[in-house]
């Protein structure tokens, strides 16, 4: 199958904003502000003393002991809070069933039969089991799931509620019985949205943090290319309430990357799991895992739809595993993008 000029998605899984907050006797919600600090930071970066070519510039050691005067952002618990929340919601839609735009009738007729048979054996099950274990795992809290607790709360709009004690004793693998069938039912729930396009599905999820005495936070960081003077060079994200207080919170873009850390397809004995991206960027070690040299990268295995389809059929009418390339296919489906290679 070639690759056509147009052809894009819209994503499947649409998280809002993650916001911090903690509650008191006289409100249900407390927003946790930024502040921003001042200091007197040390010289420590290596161009203060060598240059490029690793050579020793002139410098006196009075020089490396002058204080970098700093504007930060920083965020904390608020003295004798021990409980914080964070709070997010998710959209879930069948998005992946078909292309939102595709120029090539044909290229559209092979991506809607791969996910029509995808869904008939299964698939998505696979795929919704593990957006819900980094929901339960609190996976999307990144750093701040470090706490001496952290309880998950999730509520669908079907109604039914799943709680998770405290995430921190689960992992990728083995989980216990009673939240493996809370696992499968979420799944379940979620499955069904990603392959019903009629079916709209919602989800509240809540994250209890028992928290040290003004222990920090990590909201997420905001990408500024430059700062004016008094400004922070290092900005946290907020976002505003009614009441016109900027609350802490981690962006959309940032839960959902925790959610599509789903990708251990890349190799027979990957040690980690990956983003879901086209070319299984490891931002750890700065390299792609699925370098086009490989012929595992997205746009490599697109080409081979067709094949994909009649390896389905066989797993439909024949039973076996689908092929975890299929699985990364349909993922990167789900996560969605611009797919087309252009005019050129």
């Amino acid at each position: 199958m070639q690759i056509c000029r147009h052809l894009n998605y819209v994503r499947s899984l649409s998280p809002g904003k993650a916001v911090f907050y903690y509650q008191t006797p006289e409100s249900d919600f407390v927003p946790i502000q930024v502040e921003t600090n001042r200091i007197r930071a040390a010289k420590s970066g290596f161009t203060e003393a060598y240059d490029k070519n690793q050579n020793l510039k002139n410098v006196a050691p009075q020089d490396l002991a002058y204080s970098n005067p700093q504007c930060i952002d920083a965020c904390y618990v608020p003295p004798n809070i021990s409980e914080i929340h964070c709070r997010f919601s998710l959209r879930v839609e069948a998005n992946s069933l078909q292309p939102d735009s595709c120029e090539d009738q044909k290229v559209r007729r092979y991506l809607i039969q791969l996910a029509s048979i995808y869904a008939q054996v299964g698939g998505y099950q696979e795929l919704a089991k593990r957006y819900c274990k980094n929901i339960l795992m609190g996976t999307w809290l990144w750093r701040n799931n470090h706490t001496l607790g952290t309880r998950i709360d999730v509520i669908t709009s079907s109604g039914r509620c799943y709680a998770i004690d405290d995430a921190r004793y689960l992992d990728w693998i083995d989980w216990p019985e009673e939240e493996q069938v809370m696992l499968n039912d979420l799944a379940s729930e979620m499955a069904a949205a990603l392959c019903e396009p009629k079916q709209f599905w919602f989800a509240d999820i809540k994250a209890t943090l028992k928290t040290g005495f003004c222990q920090e936070l990590h909201p997420s960081q905001k990408f500024t290319d430059s700062h004016e003077q008094g400004e922070s060079s290092k900005q946290y994200a907020t976002v505003e309430c009614p009441n016109g207080i900027q609350a802490a919170c981690f962006h959309a873009e940032k839960v959902g990357a925790a959610l599509h850390l789903i990708d251990d397809w890349w190799d027979e004995v990957a040690d980690k799991r990956l983003r879901t991206h086209e070319y299984g960027a490891d931002r750890d070690y700065l390299i792609a895992r699925r370098h086009p040299m490989k012929k595992q990268d997205f746009y490599s295995l697109l080409t081979l739809t067709a094949v994909f389809i009649r390896q389905l059929r066989n797993v439909r009418d024949k039973g076996g595993e689908i092929p975890p390339q299929v699985h990364y296919l349909m993922a990167v489906l789900c996560k969605a993008g611009m797919f087309q290679r252009g005019k050129s």
